[in-house]
């Protein structure tokens, strides 16, 4: 089984990674860094206030923030904006993660339900939790 990573995100990020609009996804190297393969599920913060869905991570770079500007820009229009890169402004590091195949969960997951807190960026899931959202989702 794939590793597994609960992200929090704004849910108009989230709305466009699911969507397909954006292609990558830009976050400050935080609780391990995560590779191809790996599967991310998005905790859309308030209002919404669960996991909607999740991606399987393709292509990640690890670099400054000003180099992964230089891949963005090689790599056309992935969906980033403005937004994505202050975020990232002031960083050692970011990671930018392609967006492989993704999906909605059958119904927005609160994490209560599920025994988890949202992090503050991203982190890993114990194998029980990955388990439990995957046959949730």
């Amino acid at each position: 089984m794939a590793r597994a990573f609960l992200m929090s995100i704004k849910p108009k990020f989230g709305e466009e990674i699911l969507s397909g609009f954006k292609r990558y996804e830009l976050r400050r190297v935080a609780a391990g860094l995560i590779e191809p393969g790996d599967v991310v599920y998005l905790y859309f913060t308030r209002p919404i206030a669960a996991v909607v869905g999740w991606f399987e991570a393709g292509v990640v770079y690890i670099a400054p923030p000003a180099n992964l500007r230089e891949v963005a820009a090689a790599l056309g229009d992935i969906g980033l904006g403005d937004e994505d890169w202050r975020y990232v402004e002031g960083a050692k590091y970011a990671m930018l993660i392609e967006v492989k195949r993704r999906a909605r969960c059958g119904r927005p997951l609160p994490l209560g339900e599920l025994g988890l807190r949202a992090p503050p960026s991203y982190a890993r899931l114990r194998p029980a939790a990955a388990r439990e959202l995957a046959r949730l989702c």
